[in-house]
């Protein structure tokens, strides 16, 4: 065994545990917040630059489903309002946010998405070709998209606060356990065919496995 291998860490299962859950469901937010928050960058940077500007909203209503993810109720986890409070100069951007995300990105209902019938006619004879649809949407504003960049950014230092002393805990209660005692297995992966895909699953609060899905080929 060569020095880096000798220095590489050890992962060990941090045991099942009122705090263990807590620690699970208050970094699953964090998860959902740092996806927000790199999908908004990358928004706010092709905005900038003008590189890939179709991708733009779908970036910015991917972050806001991420962001939204955090708040709305959940079968596996408490919202994460129950756990930090919205600066109060930032509760009007959060209102906004959310009101985006359940009149526009998840469900279309606001005039910020239209849809108009238009004919198509001959530039010369004036004779009509077909008619077809024109749907015109708006996405946030560049202004608003910061705002919206700065929340994140202050939820997840808020969330911060929270997990730490939680952390704390569960390193106190490994630094006491024997290190024979310590599980070093890692959770069970499975692999399964495309065909088994299964989005309706429910995770546990304490997973112990997680599902890879493969495609076949050829």
């Amino acid at each position: 065994m060569d020095e880096g291998e000798a220095r590489r860490p050890l992962i060990v299962t941090v045991d099942d545990s009122p705090d263990a859950r807590r620690f699970i469901e208050l970094s699953s937010h964090a998860a959902d917040l740092t996806e927000a928050s790199d999908a908004l960058g990358w928004a706010l940077d092709a905005a900038q630059d003008g590189s890939l500007p179709n991708v733009k909203p779908y970036l910015i209503g991917f972050a806001v489903v991420a962001y939204c993810r955090c708040f709305l109720h959940s079968n596996v986890r408490t919202p994460l309002g129950n756990h930090i409070d919205i600066p109060s100069g930032m509760r009007g951007t959060h209102e906004a946010i959310k009101a985006f995300r359940n009149q526009t990105i998840a469900h279309s209902q606001s005039d910020l998405a239209v849809t108009y019938p238009v004919g198509v006619l001959d530039a010369q004879t004036t004779e009509l070709q077909f008619v077809s649809a024109v749907t015109v949407a708006s996405t946030l504003p560049d202004s608003i998209a910061k705002d919206f960049e700065a929340l994140i950014d202050a939820v997840l230092d808020l969330l911060d606060e929270v997990l730490a002393p939680v952390r704390e805990r569960l390193e106190e209660t490994l630094r006491a356990t024997d290190p024979e005692a310590l599980d070093v297995a890692p959770p069970a992966a499975i692999d399964k065919m495309a065909d088994d895909f299964h989005p309706r699953s429910k995770r546990a609060r304490y997973p112990t496995s997680h599902t890879f899905y493969w495609d076949r080929q050829g």
